[in-house]
């Protein structure tokens, strides 16, 4: 996997403990004093009626037609200083007919026509009166609307940044941009943008040098409007929805499988003695007969593409850095292995003691017969305190550290946490389809039909799953040829 450009790494990052954040360097210098705008939702929509005129007729002619309109309005309306739609549709009567009738010197009211399905006539009378032609089917402008949208909201495409060169154009005419004599670049792209084709090699400075000064130069946009056109346009038109299905891992695990509880058979068998006394033994053996009924299930019910895959992951992942751990500590801590057990079974006392004291409904999936059993095991409940903290004071990342396997950690467990705790990037990921019509920016749509999969994990399971079984081999011994493949 790659760097992607102008992308800070991790190391770039400050670390704020206290407050638990990891601040991106951009942030971390000017990022409360910025004031974030987007061209695609907040002002394309309001320039929209320019990008009609260059589909209309083509770039050249277009700019031709778009610039002798700007011009005449510059000169002859003082009342609009920016070429928004917003801001002539709130002009006086008088003043709006002035503009249209300047537009249509030039263009067809055709051209402008599809934006009478957004914009009706009992709202703008005027408006109406000249681009509304009831000739032009309501499907035709809609289909055409849908296409400029698409067209010009990529906000450094070849059009885009037409659009926003001609944004530029009705307050350069007026003389409320100021451009120094010095900044002879600047002063180059701006004379020359309007005639030069995208693919002569002077656009690749002309096109960076327009959308930096549309975006520094113009005013703030009327956030209701753009808000008002996107509500408009998405309610009539259709969603798109676009799932993502992954392929399904078909590798065949079963003799793996096999293999694995042969291995488990064997050890059993050859270490009888030990199991009845040992605890030790009870945690390595017991956490991996736990994890590799995890893979049976994740692999035997094809749960490779799910959701519930990804738990499978996350706990077959903590259970190897936890036995690890256990095995880096035991020397300075002999006991740590009953200690473990019995911090597990604190964790099952607390849900007993609370158990007792609701009434659960006879459907719970929680046991307290059973849980009963199991608490008083080892030793007379009484005697086991509920430990609320994490298993000998660290969290999982630092067990993981310190047993050699943070790779484990920061690309599997953390990941996987974000499913098993239903975080927002997991169920956008899994449950939440990208809606494809250019019309609904940003729009997701709750996958409600399963449609979309997930990668595979099975894979990964399989490779902790061997790290597992390397982990028991050089705890518990057998033959090499019980794990090789015939």
């Amino acid at each position: 996997m790659t760097s992607k450009k102008n992308v800070s790494k991790l190391s770039d990052h400050t670390v704020y403990r206290k407050q638990g954040k990891v601040v991106t360097p951009f942030n971390d210098k000017i990022g409360g004093q910025l004031n974030l705008t987007s061209w695609a939702t907040e002002r394309m929509p309001e320039y929209l009626w320019l990008g009609l005129i260059l589909m209309s007729y083509g770039r050249q002619e277009g700019f031709e037609k778009a610039g002798r309109i700007l011009r005449t309005i510059s000169e002859e309306v003082d009342a609009l200083a920016e070429p928004k739609l917003s801001l002539i549709f709130n002009l006086p009567t008088e003043t709006q007919q002035s503009v249209y009738r300047i537009i249509i010197g030039q263009v067809s009211p055709a051209t402008l026509s599809p934006l009478t399905v957004l914009y009706r006539a009992d709202e703008h009378p005027e408006f109406n009166k000249i681009f509304n032609l009831p000739k032009i089917r309501f499907e035709a402008r809609l289909e055409r609307l849908n296409e400029a949208v698409e067209i010009y909201m990529p906000h450094q495409s070849d059009e885009g940044t037409d659009l926003r060169f001609l944004a530029l154009s009705l307050p350069l005419f007026k003389g409320n941009i100021q451009i120094s004599r010095d900044a002879t670049s600047t002063i180059e792209a701006l004379s020359n943008y309007p005639y030069t084709d995208h693919e002569d090699e002077r656009m690749r400075s002309y096109r960076p040098s327009i959308r930096a000064m549309e975006n520094a130069f113009i005013e703030e946009s009327d956030y209701e409007f753009s808000k008002d056109f996107w509500e408009r346009i998405g309610m009539i038109t259709r969603c798109k929805p676009m799932g993502i299905v992954h392929s399904e891992n078909n590798t065949n695990y079963e003799t793996f499988i096999a293999q694995f509880q042969s291995v488990l058979e064997f050890v059993l068998k050859t270490h009888k003695s030990t199991s009845l006394v040992d605890e030790r033994f009870d945690v390595i053996v017991g956490s991996i007969t736990y994890a590799l009924q995890i893979f049976v299930e994740v692999y035997g019910n094809s749960l490779g593409n799910s959701i519930l895959g990804r738990h499978g992951v996350r706990t077959i992942v903590e259970i190897y850095i936890i036995l690890k751990y256990l095995l880096n500590r035991e020397a300075d801590n002999p006991s740590i292995w009953e200690e473990y057990k019995l911090y597990g079974i604190s964790k099952y006392k607390l849900i007993l003691l609370k158990a007792r004291e609701n009434e659960l409904a006879d459907s719970a999936h929680f046991d307290p017969l059973v849980a009963d059993v199991l608490v008083n095991e080892i030793k007379w409940e009484e005697f086991i305190d509920v430990d609320l903290k994490y298993f000998d004071k660290q969290g999982i990342r630092e067990k993981s550290i310190e047993a050699g396997e943070k790779y484990l950690f920061d690309l599997f467990y953390d990941y996987d946490s974000s499913f098993a705790h239903g975080l927002w990037g997991a169920i956008r990921e899994a449950s939440m389809l990208t809606c494809d019509n250019p019309s609904h920016p940003n729009h997701i749509v709750p996958d409600i039909f399963m449609l979309q999969t997930l990668p595979d994990v099975i894979a990964d399971c399989f490779d902790t799953m061997s790290k597992m079984l390397e982990l028991l081999r050089d705890n518990y011994a057998f033959p090499e040829a019980m794990t090789t493949s015939e």
